[in-house]
């Protein structure tokens, strides 16, 4: 009882010397805080981590046929190779270009155009019987030849459009016109499109007999 009324009297006097002050017990702590978890967004499944996105980014569309008026080749195609058999002015011939169609151009070819930007006359092509093949099992390709009214512009469409991957080669018979340097810019349209790609220049020859090698006849 003595003890009990010693320490009751030391609390008494404590509490007249610090009127404001409350004793409470000491509260041992933890080591490790608990960990306060976001909230979770009211649309998202049960158990998701709580800064999962909402939704999952749209993958990269595949890469699909010309669709619209803007679209165009990967990568164009080019002319490597012109082939005239017969170069003599006023003679029947066929003008044979072949173009590098690579896989990656990936759109699909609808059509070449033609176009005569140098010399002074101009061939007299033959639409019905050009054609058009791929180059190395010189498979035909269905074409339709459109010979434009100015007369120096030609365009080849395909019936069907032509997937890339490979050489194809395009024959324009025609008459030769006279002798002289003849220059076409060339454009290659992928399939649905409305403005065409540059796909070349390329320059043809054409010559006149030397007359004089028949004199002696």
């Amino acid at each position: 009882m003595i003890s009990f009324s010693r320490s009751l009297c030391l609390l008494t006097s404590a509490v007249a010397l610090f009127p404001g002050a409350v004793f409470w017990p000491a509260i041992a702590q933890t080591s490790n805080p608990t960990q306060i978890e976001a909230p979770q967004s009211p649309n998202a499944p049960a158990g998701s981590p709580a800064n999962a996105l909402a939704s999952e980014p749209a993958s990269e569309p595949g890469l699909t046929p010309a669709t619209n008026s803007a679209i165009s080749f990967r990568r164009p195609l080019r002319v490597n190779n012109v082939r005239v058999p017969t170069n003599w002015q006023y003679r029947q011939s066929e003008y044979l270009f072949t173009f590098d169609f690579p896989a990656e151009a990936v759109e699909p070819l609808k059509k070449i155009v033609f176009e005569q930007i140098e010399g002074v006359d101009y061939p007299r092509y033959d639409t019905d019987d050009s054609y058009a093949f791929v180059t190395d099992s010189r498979a035909r390709l269905p074409v339709s030849v459109v010979d434009n009214e100015d007369e120096r512009t030609i365009t080849v469409e395909f019936d069907q459009p032509v997937e890339p991957g490979g050489e194809i080669t395009i024959a324009l018979k025609a008459r030769n016109p006279r002798d002289g340097i003849y220059v076409y810019q060339l454009a290659a349209y992928p399939a649905g499109a409305s403005e065409g790609q540059y796909a070349g220049v390329e320059r043809l020859n054409f010559y006149a007999p030397d007359r004089r090698r028949f004199s002696f006849f």
